[in-house]
């Protein structure tokens, strides 16, 4: 797995983290792969989701870490209380930039493995042949 709950003790305490989840925790792996989840779909439109998730221990890119990080304390926070850790949400909201940043474009990570292309089939070699259909006139 990506992110193991003992590696959240980076931005919040375990005596936090497991009072809020009352000691289950099927709820921070629920929160992690639906977090998870969520990175998927603003990053696969550049990036291979797939190989940077499937990494583990020290082969995982550390940027990609922190803000899934961020994301799942602060779904950990929401879950408990209506009042929202300033902290959280503003980590929260930082890593939600950068994932929109990263969807658009606008911020490229070389870093990141890109998503792998798949060529089209010519049938013609470099030429295109055909048209648009021709539209008949009464003037």
């Amino acid at each position: 797995m990506f992110l193991q709950k003992e590696e959240l003790k980076t931005v919040s305490t375990e005596e936090i983290i497991n009072k809020i989840i009352g000691g289950d925790d099927d709820i921070v792996t629920n929160i992690i792969n639906e977090s998870i989840a969520l990175m998927k779909g603003y990053m696969s439109r550049f990036y291979d989701v797939e190989e940077i998730f499937s990494r583990e221990g020290a082969e995982r890119h550390l940027a990609t870490l922190k803000r899934l990080k961020d994301i799942v304390i602060y779904e950990i926070y929401e879950r408990h209380t209506r009042n929202q850790n300033a902290v959280a949400a503003r980590r929260y909201n930082e890593a939600m930039n950068w994932l929109e940043k990263l969807s658009t474009g606008e911020l490229g990570d070389k870093t990141l493995p890109p998503v792998k292309k798949i060529e089209p089939i010519s049938q013609s070699g470099e030429s295109r042949f055909g048209g648009n259909r021709k539209y008949e006139s009464i003037y």
